[in-house]
């Protein structure tokens, strides 16, 4: 990671850090938070991880400039299949308990021969992108997927 996106994920942590999260989640029982401190440094608003590895993290990023839900899926689709070598497996919208209408891409990706899942949900409200993150190896994944679900859906941005 560069100097320069080092300093933009921490200015754009703490910004955000400063207002508060915008969101309520409920996490699956057999999920632990990890260190908001630590997290917020890496641009997290909150990361949670089961003992095996499957994480559930969720970003809050500003958008003064008010990119549709399209631009955001959009963008983020071309990202990570392009430059993080991520083959997209599903997409379709969600519904968060808050109401609001999220569009979730399911990734795979092969990493020393070893498959692992990645779940991207984009929530889109005037000035603000709610982004929730689930992953990890794809057999322990496999084993979680349903706590994932209804953990993605329990969102509640405000």
């Amino acid at each position: 990671m560069t100097t320069t996106t080092r300093t933009f994920l921490l200015a754009l942590s703490l910004a955000l850090g400063a207002c508060g999260p915008h969101f309520g989640i409920d996490t699956p029982d057999d999920f632990v938070s990890l260190d908001e401190g630590v997290q917020q440094q890496r641009g997290y608003a909150m990361r949670a991880t089961t003992a095996d590895g499957v994480v559930i993290a969720v970003r809050e990023i500003d958008d003064p400039r008010r990119g549709t839900r399209d631009f955001w899926v959009e963008a983020i689709r071309n990202r990570l299949r392009r430059a993080g070598g991520y083959a997209l497996l599903e997409e379709e919208d969600i519904r968060a308990a808050s109401g609001d209408t999220g569009h979730q891409m399911r990734f795979g990706r092969d990493e020393n021969g070893r498959p692992y899942a990645y779940w991207i949900t984009v929530f889109v409200r005037p000035g603000r992108v709610t982004v929730v993150e689930a992953g990890g190896r794809r057999e322990v994944f496999d084993e979680e997927v349903e706590d994932v679900r209804r953990a993605i859906s329990s969102i509640r941005i405000q």
